[in-house]
């Protein structure tokens, strides 16, 4: 296939999905400023009446610094980030994607699957507890994969697809759903 055709076929996609942002390359701070600006315009501009645009920019920040904080930081091309928003009828899709090592796969899992298990108001008091607490690096429970549960009020769902030897790219998904008028 060629690369024109290649393209196309990822505009197709992209239109059957309705992908308001479809971005890959470096998270550095001035780039995630000016995307999370164009989002929160886009989002305001679709979803004023609803509220909706500021639970999904929230969960956007949240997904955004996870990648930050997870993301593998190789060579150039380890560090390339995926961040994708697509809106259905019914509901908001937030995916991102990052290369991690397979050394951290274990610890990243087990904070997820500890947030999975827990019920809205399990999260809430979590993330009371871990507000409360002198969080380190060592004893941070996910602060971020709490808020993100909490407020898309769905499972996360996640995959980590491997790489090389010592690397896999983390999938992360959640979505918020649009309240019916």
């Amino acid at each position: 296939m060629t690369f024109i055709s290649t393209a196309f076929e990822t505009h197709k996609l992209m239109c059957k999905e309705n992908m308001l942002i479809a971005y890959t390359g470096h998270f550095d701070h001035l780039l995630t400023t000016l995307l999370l600006v164009n989002i929160k315009s886009k989002l305001s501009e679709l979803e004023s009446s609803t509220g909706i645009d500021k639970r999904v920019y929230s969960v956007l920040v949240e997904s955004i610094e996870n990648v930050s904080k997870h993301g593998f930081q190789g060579d150039e091309k380890q560090f390339i980030a995926t961040l994708l928003l697509s809106k259905s009828d019914t509901k908001y899709t937030i995916v991102t994607g990052n290369h991690v090592l397979n050394t951290e796969i274990p610890e990243i899992k087990a904070k997820l699957e500890n947030v999975m298990r827990r019920n809205q108001m399990e999260l809430k008091q979590m993330y009371r507890e871990q507000i409360l607490s002198k969080r380190t690096d060592e004893n941070n429970a996910g602060l971020g994969m709490i808020d993100i549960a909490i407020k898309s009020g769905n499972l996360i769902i996640y995959d980590f697809k491997p790489l090389t030897e010592n690397t896999s790219f983390y999938l992360f998904q959640t979505e918020i759903n649009i309240p019916k008028p």
